[in-house]
């Protein structure tokens, strides 16, 4: 603890590359001059997201934005974005079990950026908190859970490959 502020909470970095902590006071100064997304104000309801999906998007983006996988990195973005919360007693589907139980928590997309700065630099980690902000708005709304976003990029990867497996098995019929 800190001897001049006792109740000081500590958070990560925001200096890239450093292992030093800022405390409270120091990351609500930057709260105050950081400009953030109005997107940001809106609650996302982490039991109407699909985790895995999520978290799997997460993880891909972090190892994009670093150019390296980093499973450090991917696991504080997936603890800062998609918190655990408490089990609930409903049993089913992956939307309902979306924030690891279906208990209410919530996350400061705005302190997230923050601590992530420290890992991926201002400008990356507000384009990340961002686009993810966005995606998980759209989730909670979307049927299973699941950005529109990434089931339209699912859609156009399942069509390229099954042109790719036409074009071969019309290759083959021709070599007969």
């Amino acid at each position: 603890k800190h001897e001049d502020q006792p109740n000081s909470q500590f958070t990560m970095p925001t200096i890239k590359g450093t292992a030093s902590v800022t405390d409270n006071h120091a990351q609500l100064k930057l709260l105050r001059s950081t400009t953030f997304p109005s997107n940001f104000s809106q609650k996302v309801d982490f039991t109407k997201i699909h985790r895995g999906v999520i978290q799997h998007w997460i993880e891909e983006r972090i190892t994009a934005l670093l150019g390296f996988e980093d499973d450090i990195v991917g696991s504080t973005a997936v603890h800062l974005f998609l918190p655990e919360a408490a089990p609930s007693s409903s049993e089913g589907g992956e939307a309902t079990t979306a924030a690891g139980g279906g208990g209410e928590a919530e996350v400061d997309p705005r302190r997230a950026q923050l601590d992530l700065a420290g890992f991926l630099g201002e400008k990356e980690a507000a384009e990340f908190a961002s686009e993810l902000w966005t995606m998980m708005l759209d989730a909670q709304t979307a049927p299973a859970g699941v950005p529109r976003k990434l089931v339209e990029k699912k859609k156009e990867e399942m069509r390229r490959q099954r042109e790719l497996q036409q074009q071969q098995q019309q290759q083959q019929q021709q070599q007969r």
